[in-house]
């Protein structure tokens, strides 16, 4: 970097520049480069198979499968607003959860049921914004996608809604330090909510988690694209 640097290039070209570096080091060197391309103020092109390299340093991320790109954004736009499916399921750690299931018409409301053929499916109903966007699904199949940190434990909000709220069961739960990661199973899905480090969990127990839905996505699940 310091020889190319002293060439004075027009642009600078990186790949994997911090695949070989250990952990520790590897985030020291984010930040270091980082602050040296922006002094320099030059186009910089970073390959990277690490997304959280390419959030943290990017200023714009294109995720690329096959050879194709799928969506070219801003680092809060590609986790917050994905294009689709490979997107919402690449970028984030832990990935997003995915539910299949349908939309159906309750009342004045539009209800996302998982598919379910052997135990009781749940339901959650859907907000206005996303009941609107998901007009001309209703009655067919759809997939639901929430990120693990916008599933949260009921006891830990002032007033969980209940038209919002699942009851699941415990599989494992795996502290992190600063956070822990519940794996649950709704009964046909298994999927993943983070909750505090405070909170202790039991194998097995049945714990409230309700969805945050304003964070909620909706997917097409033939073309796999996000519902607009």
């Amino acid at each position: 970097v310091g020889r190319s640097i002293i060439r004075d290039p027009s642009c600078f070209l990186f790949d994997e520049p911090l695949s070989r570096l250990d952990v520790q080091l590897r985030e020291e060197m984010r930040g270091e480069i980082k602050l040296v391309l922006q002094d320099l103020s030059r186009p910089t092109v970073i390959v990277t198979h690490d997304q959280l390299e390419a959030l943290t340093m990017a200023d714009r991320i294109a995720v690329m499968r096959d050879g194709r790109i799928e969506q070219v954004d801003t680092p809060h736009n590609v986790f917050q607003r994905p294009a689709n499916l490979f997107v919402a399921g690449f970028i984030g750690s832990p990935p997003m959860n995915f539910f299949k299931g349908k939309l159906t018409q309750d009342g004045n409301h539009v209800v996302f049921t998982e598919t379910n053929s052997q135990n009781a499916p749940f339901s959650v109903q859907l907000t206005d914004e996303l009941a609107a966007k998901a007009a001309a699904y209703v009655g067919k199949e759809i997939v639901f996608g929430i990120r693990p940190e916008d599933a949260q434990d009921s006891l830990t909000l002032a007033s969980p809604a209940a038209e919002h709220t699942i009851e699941v069961n415990v599989e494992v739960s795996e502290p992190m330090g600063a956070e822990t990661y519940l794996y649950l199973n709704s009964g046909e899905h298994s999927f993943i909510a983070r909750v505090r480090a405070s909170d202790r969990f039991d194998v097995g127990q049945k714990v409230q988690v309700t969805f945050q839905m304003d964070k909620v996505h909706l997917f097409d699940p033939v073309t796999e694209d996000v519902l607009k």
